[in-house]
């Protein structure tokens, strides 16, 4: 059975497992891939889910949320600055509502690294560990679904469109999360194999449930191996969970959504995504990474990002808002950001390229303090001058606020402890 399962986890992705799950009356497969350890948090957390904009390519924060108006051209670029609802803060043009809501939101402008390389880079960002041979590290969001406590019938970690360096490294497949793909659509169409299969009738599905448990109970009285089946049981019920709530697929069915709740958010793929996002979340998942690419600007920066920037600046704030109305924004925290920022210098080509010396992300909720700007970069945005942080300090804050400490050991699939961030601290000044 063992050699079964450790076959089956080399072969399929999380989601083949679902599949397997739903057609295979309740298969081995999908029960041991939802096996997860559970761990009680070792301080008391300030959020209990968190959500990840990420913007592959690496996005020009100093077009979005770190502007230089008072630079030479040749650093400032075409965007006109406007005020924030912070004294003296400025964004972009193009971010008006962001801007607006800076008040409920942290900025961290003090971001470096020196992997501007966009796999390594993206590795070190979703990871919070600079990428190493020796180790495979998990996502961050693949650590929140082995350290935080599940929802019955709901995955605990989704990832929607573009997010590479996702996946739960030496953690194991058991942590992967659960791949949708972007959703052009109002309905459920990435859900293959996760909701029933069609056809299938919840009395069905109970009907195999009861047959499954009367074939453990058989098994029980006439081997020994006990320990085994009531095991594979308890993850075997979660499986069916999943199938019969259809948590999943609601969530991801936005016509039961208020119309003016669905204004909030922009028209297009990553307004429908971002609030699909939410709706996981409100149905219990704990981590969720909405992928979008397109952000590396070699070549015309300005032109790409006014196409780019209305819908991620409507998106964040129509999260931010809807969150706060319905009570959820203190329980979950908002991240946004890409693997590096771009140059202050614009080339010749009218885009900047790859810059990780200096950049910035955006953060709401979680417990975070509210209106606060941590660090700073200098006159022409080349270099942080002011509280200078790493990835490895953000994810340490990220887990911080989820409850566990930078220091705190996870065990590899070998048995091997190992810390959640060796060399990150969590950055106490945002912390609320």
């Amino acid at each position: 059975m063992a050699h079964l399962t450790t076959t089956l986890r080399k072969r399929y992705s999380r989601r083949a497992f679902l599949q397997i799950g739903s057609s295979g009356l309740l298969g081995v497969g999908l029960a041991d891939m939802l096996h997860a350890e559970s761990t009680l948090r070792v301080h008391r957390p300030q959020a209990t889910s968190l959500i990840l904009i990420w913007l592959g390519g690496g996005p020009s924060t100093i077009d979005m949320w770190d502007p230089k108006p008072d630079a030479g051209g040749e650093i400032r670029g075409e965007f006109g600055a406007i005020p924030t609802a912070l004294p003296g803060i400025q964004f972009s043009e193009h971010m008006p509502r962001t801007a607006k809501i800076l008040d409920r939101s942290v900025l961290v402008r003090s971001l470096h690294h020196n992997v501007p390389d966009h796999v390594p880079g993206t590795q070190y960002l979703m990871t919070g560990n600079k990428p190493s041979a020796a180790l495979d590290y998990p996502s961050i969001g693949s650590l929140a679904a082995r350290l935080l406590p599940g929802c019955a019938g709901m995955p605990p970690y989704f990832t929607i469109g573009e997010a590479a360096s996702s996946g739960a490294g030496y953690l194991g497949a058991a942590h992967d999360p659960f791949r949708a793909a972007a959703t052009r659509s109002e309905g459920a169409d990435a859900l293959n194999g996760v909701v029933l299969p069609e056809g299938m009738t919840r009395k069905q599905l109970e009907d195999r449930r009861r047959f499954r448990d009367i074939f453990n109970a058989h098994f029980l009285r006439h081997h020994a191996d006990a320990d085994l089946v009531g095991t594979l049981s308890k993850f075997q019920q979660d499986a069916y969970e999943i199938l019969a709530s259809n948590r999943i697929g609601n969530a991801f069915d936005l016509a039961s959504e208020p119309e003016p709740i669905r204004k909030m958010y922009p028209e297009g793929e990553l307004g429908r995504n971002v609030l699909i996002a939410r709706r996981l979340v409100e149905a219990g998942a704990r981590f969720v990474t909405v992928g979008t690419d397109g952000w590396d600007t070699h070549a015309n920066n300005f032109t790409t990002l006014r196409r780019l920037l209305p819908p991620l600046d409507q998106a964040l704030a129509g999260l931010i808002l809807d969150l706060e109305q319905r009570g959820m924004l203190h329980d979950t925290l908002v991240v946004c950001g890409g693997e590096f920022g771009r140059t202050p210098l614009v080339n010749g080509n009218g885009g900047r390229d790859h810059w990780s010396r200096a950049m910035t992300f955006f953060m709401s909720g979680g417990g975070l303090k509210t209106g606060h700007v941590y660090g700073s970069s200098d006159a022409r945005g080349f270099d942080p001058v002011d509280r200078a942080c790493s990835p490895d300090d953000l994810g340490a804050t990220m887990l911080s606020l989820l409850g566990f400490p930078a220091n705190y050991r996870v065990h590899t699939t070998a048995g091997r402890p190992v810390e959640l961030f060796k060399n990150g601290v969590a950055i106490a000044d945002i912390i609320g």
